[in-house]
């Protein structure tokens, strides 16, 4: 490959995420995963780090955007655009020493075979990057992964495979990478001032959420765009915008493509400049709306899950959520096309038709936690024209105030976990090498939910005194919950576990201040400012924690056992 020597101007933690990755394949790990918010260069990364390793090299995206984007920034950063070439529809460009790939091209056989094959006289790749790598759980990538080891003869090591996202935790992510080698939390981007600050306002709607299904973790989108044309969402859309937004420069995202352009339509009825864009229009069609929307002839621009990713609009100043979603993963794609830097833009106004920020934390975007399975969400909500940073900050200087109570991995051991968004019991979550969720349930001990290490887990009831009693194994996430929540029914339990319970909100009862200081070391001045709830986590979470301890000496382990299964032998 041909590469000219200029390099691009890195920010530090951009020259941060390309060491770790350099030290992480120093370590023999061949499968990395970056994680940086919205709007913060995951694409430079990926391209610097291209130039630097020289060799041949694989782009892999799900959109024609991503890799054009991917293309232009390649230029960029000293790769001559002559070297680039494109698998796609009708181009096969296989030999290049970069070749841009699109999955949906390498979901078929014959494509990827000869992408694969053409590595034996134009060279093995030595990097290929997958970029919205939380898109990699899906057959199309594992199936070229597993080709791609099938063509590794016995001596080579295989290429370098980077995964760059903004949303990592999602279910068989960490399956394929293992946990970020690099990951920047949105709080911190925010206050170190590479992205505005969010500011959010709640806008009711008459919506009734009960009668739509639910399917692969989010409403089921027919039932969705049903609903909220019922409920005239189109119209709230606009007396919200018109009363809260300053003629700001808006993203809407809504349900269905019917109702996307209903919605533009009602704008315009306003004389607001308003277009709807959706995944339908050709494509060409597609640029010369958002070249509109750049030049700022469009105002609003309305659409259905076309604009959640890889499309880089840095003038938008707020962002229209009129679709609910249970899926945290969507909420922060469409949040983050509001956080990129732009003259004259000092926020983004995140307006909530749907009460989505009162599910979502905002405060935990691009930050991988617990795995998306469990989706971890700490509850800071963004209303009422309250700023995210602000919010946040204040909820971390708490948070640091307790830093006497946090686990070895850097997580407050009481600190709860939702289960699909069932915020009715109470979770723990226990720092290790793999995630172990804790259930109190009174004098019936504990349930323990241990991860497998895949996506699988693992429940057991630890009494307080006898051995672990299996209560199931191998089993999916709901099902899994299901039975541990059956057993605190069961036990008759829930009260004590009830996320609602009153008591919770009491002040810390003496007997637990002193055993708190006795036996956790807490200083007994903080000890004194928890409530009954928190303090009961954390002793929950210590007796939790030496029972598990105590049932793997004995030999009867709360994992299951079953090895983590690679997707490629060189990881």
């Amino acid at each position: 490959m041909t590469i000219v020597t200029r390099r691009p101007q890195l920010r530090d933690y951009q020259v941060s995420a390309i060491e770790a990755v350099e030290k992480a394949e120093g370590g023999a790990q061949h499968y990395c995963l970056v994680s940086l918010p919205t709007g913060t260069g995951k694409t430079l990364v990926f391209c610097e780090l291209i130039r630097r390793r020289g060799g041949r090299a694989l782009v892999i995206a799900h959109r024609d955007e991503l890799l054009a984007q991917a293309q232009t920034k390649l230029v960029a950063a000293g790769i001559g655009a002559g070297t680039i070439g494109w698998v796609k529809a009708g181009r096969d460009e296989v030999s290049s020493p970069l070749v841009l790939a699109s999955m949906q091209t390498l979901a078929r056989r014959s494509r990827r075979e000869r992408v694969i094959a053409a590595q034996a006289e134009a060279g093995m790749f030595t990097t290929i990057v997958i970029d919205e790598a939380h898109h990699v759980p899906a057959t199309s990538y594992l199936d070229f992964l597993d080709a791609m080891e099938d063509a590794i003869g016995p001596d080579d090591e295989g290429p370098l495979v980077l995964g760059v996202t903004a949303t990592p935790a999602r279910a068989g992510v960490d399956d394929v990478f293992g946990p970020p080698v690099f990951s920047r939390d949105l709080i911190d981007m925010i206050a170190e001032g590479w992205l505005v600050d969010l500011r959010g306002r709640r806008v009711g709607i008459d919506l009734d959420l009960g009668s739509i299904r639910k399917s692969h973790g989010d409403y089921v989108e027919a039932d969705l765009a049903r609903a909220l044309g019922e409920a005239d969402a189109p119209s709230a859309v606009v007396d919200a915008w018109c009363e809260h937004s300053e003629d700001r420069q808006t993203l809407c995202f809504t349900a269905g493509v019917a109702l996307a352009h209903e919605t533009a339509q009602v704008f315009r009825d306003r004389d607001i400049a308003a277009e709807a864009i959706d995944g339908a229009m050709p494509l060409d069609d597609r640029r010369a709306v958002l070249d509109r929307y750049r030049a700022g002839e469009t105002t609003v621009l309305v659409n259905c899950a076309v604009l959640t990713e890889g499309v880089d609009l840095p003038d938008t100043a707020c962002i229209v959520v009129s679709r609910p979603t249970i899926s945290p993963i969507l909420y922060a794609q469409m949040v983050g096309r509001g956080s990129r830097l732009a003259p004259g833009k000092s926020d983004c106004l995140i307006l909530d038709l749907a009460g989505a920020t009162d599910r979502h934390d905002l405060s935990a975007l691009g930050r991988q936690k617990v795995p998306v399975s469990l989706g971890s969400l700490a509850g800071v909500t963004l209303d009422e024209g309250a700023s995210l940073l602000d919010t946040a900050l204040k909820d971390r200087t708490r948070r640091e105030r307790l830093a006497v109570l946090l686990g070895e991995h850097g997580r407050l051991v009481g600190e709860d976990v939702s289960l699909f968004g069932r915020r009715q019991l109470r979770w723990l979550t226990l720092p290790g090498p793999h995630p172990v969720y804790v259930l109190g349930i009174g004098d019936a001990g504990h349930v323990v939910l241990a991860s497998d290490g895949a996506s699988t887990f693992t429940v057991h009831r630890i009494p307080p005194y006898g051995t672990p009693e299996l209560l199931g194994e191998g089993l999916r996430i709901d099902a899994a919950t299901a039975t541990a929540e059956q057993a605190a029914w069961s036990h008759r339990a829930t009260h004590l576990a009830s996320v609602s319970a009153k008591w919770r909100s009491l002040p810390a009862s003496q007997k637990q201040v002193n055993f708190l200081v006795s036996v956790r070391r807490v200083p007994r001045d903080v000890a004194a400012t928890l409530t009954r709830g928190q303090a009961s986590d954390l002793l929950d979470a210590t007796i939790a924690a030496r029972r598990v301890e105590q049932a793997r000496k004995e030999g009867a382990s709360v994992h299951s056992g079953r090895p983590r299964k690679p997707w490629c032998s060189f990881r």
